[in-house]
């Protein structure tokens, strides 16, 4: 059975979003606490929230790589806070901004 692969970057909104609800709260909270501009969140935590039945992305980093590859991609992720994908200590991570991701969590729960 063939999935028609979702845009990449509306493949990401969506596991993202996903994560934010779970965890969004206790995320910005502490951010704010500390007074961080920026985060860096576990793309492992986005792993477990991606359905590949849904995405057409077998796994939720091939969408990760799919992104790196396409600046445009990028470019719209900006938009909801997303600075980059980096790795750190061999573990991969995306950087956010806190602002951006406050408005974008709030989009989410309006969904």
């Amino acid at each position: 059975m063939y999935i028609e692969r979702m845009d990449p970057v509306e493949a990401f909104k969506l596991v993202f979003c996903r994560y934010l609800l779970d965890r969004g709260d206790m995320v910005l909270s502490m951010a704010r606490t500390t007074g961080q501009k920026t985060l860096k969140i576990a793309l492992y935590g986005l792993w477990r929230r991606h359905e590949a039945e849904e995405t057409g992305y077998l796994q939720f980093m091939d969408i990760v790589e799919e992104l790196k590859d396409c600046d445009e991609c990028l470019r719209k992720l900006e938009e909801i806070g997303i600075i980059e994908f980096a790795n750190v200590d061999n573990e991969p991570y995306v950087i956010v901004d806190v602002n951006k991701l406050d408005k974008f969590m709030k989009e989410c729960m309006s969904e």
